[in-house]
């Protein structure tokens, strides 16, 4: 009798199982269906008046008089017809082909849609003199974690990031991310607004903590690549799966790098007491290298480094009100460095991204400045 119990438990899990999968697949389909229906109103410059039945509901139930649904319906067909012209030059620009198809290729699917997690941090080290005395400090600000979606159609993409410490009021610390990446060339703009900096500051022998608040920082950086490679070696492949890379592949890397640092420091922290400003700002070029390793069919590995000389700093310190400009030794240097793992399988991939910014300004017998800036970032995404 338990045994006979037990294959009819099994026979009805096995058959109820069966019919969720039926139901699966039907609601898959049904939403392909959608997605194909979509895509050909949008081909035809139909997209905003292919879900006019919501208009016509309102306008046969009385809710809407003839004259608003016809004006409603008239903007509709305007902005389609922007829209249209939009993604025609998308679609033209798409069809283009000026790399290497037998290393790139293009991924099928016009959306992506991308959820990722960041977590960042920054770092600042201070050495110098003080007179005769040395001094040294290192401050590092609270990492930021965020939450985020991206939604790209043809490459153009928009996001939209949560900060769940910010929301909860734990961390005011604001940053601003801007990338955009081509196989030719690209950029990233990093701005972090920061009070949330703490450490520990030495002066002849004896240490003094630097809690939040002491050290407040605005830092602007921007920099920017172009791949004398763009043929066979892609950027995008790696940080932003628009590009997908077929085979391994390498590039020289040129560069410039432009660093913007204003800096706060509490005077019970500084020198004979008194409060400390810090203002920076650095301009250079340099020759890096970023290389591309395919592994398999689903794996792709990126490396990059590109380091960047001052060729332009325009730099001060002001201690209470006396301001005297600082000394520099050269090289005075801006490193950007990026690293990659990227998992793709059908229309799906997954992976993690690192990008680091570090610079060096200054001389150690005089007053050097160091500060790095860090995000990891780890994605899921898929096509359409």
């Amino acid at each position: 009798m338990r045994l006979i119990t037990t294959l009819l438990l099994l026979f009805l899990s096995l058959n109820l199982f069966a019919q969720r999968k039926g139901k699966l697949h039907l609601e898959l389909l049904t939403a392909d269906s959608l997605r194909l229906a979509m895509r050909h109103a949008a081909d035809e410059g139909r997209l905003l008046q292919w879900g006019d039945s919501l208009l016509r509901s309102h306008y046969a139930h009385g809710d809407i008089n003839e004259k608003k649904y016809r004006k409603m319906m008239a903007h509709l067909r305007k902005i389609d017809n922007h829209l249209h012209q939009g993604d025609s030059l998308l679609a033209a620009n798409g069809r283009r082909i000026n790399y290497d198809t037998l290393y790139l290729a293009k991924p099928q699917g016009r959306w992506t849609i991308k959820f990722r997690t960041n977590l960042s941090g920054a770092r600042m080290e201070v050495k110098g003199m003080n007179g005769a005395t040395p001094f040294d400090g290192t401050v590092r600000s609270a990492n930021r974690a965020t939450l985020s979606m991206a939604v790209a159609y043809r490459g153009i993409a928009v996001a939209l990031a949560l900060n769940p410490a910010k929301l909860a009021g734990k961390n005011r610390d604001n940053e601003f991310n801007l990338n955009a990446y081509s196989n030719r060339y690209g950029f990233d703009v990093v701005y972090l607004s920061s009070a949330t900096y703490k450490g520990t500051v030495s002066s002849d022998g004896v240490e003094t903590p630097v809690s939040k608040g002491m050290v407040q920082q605005k830092a602007l950086n921007i920099n920017a690549y172009y791949a004398l490679n763009g043929r066979r070696f892609s950027f995008p492949a790696a940080f932003s799966q628009s590009y997908i890379q077929k085979r391994s592949a390498g590039s020289v890397l040129l560069g410039m790098s432009l660093d913007g640092q204003m800096t706060d420091i509490d005077g019970t922290i500084a020198t004979n007491n008194l409060p400390v400003k810090i203002k920076l700002y650095e301009f250079g070029i340099g020759v890096g290298y970023g290389y591309n390793l395919v592994a398999g069919r689903h794996w792709l590995f990126h490396l990059s480094a590109l380091p960047t000389f001052d060729i332009y700093t325009h730099s001060h310190i002001t201690v209470g009100s006396n301001r005297v400009n600082m000394k520099y030794t050269f090289p005075s240097l801006i490193i950007t460095a990026r690293s990659a793992a990227v998992y793709s399988w059908h229309n799906k991939f997954t992976g993690l991204t690192f990008v680091l910014n570090a610079s060096t300004i200054g001389n150690d017998n005089h007053l050097q400045l160091q500060r790095d800036k860090w995000r990891l970032r780890l994605f899921y995404g898929f096509r359409f």
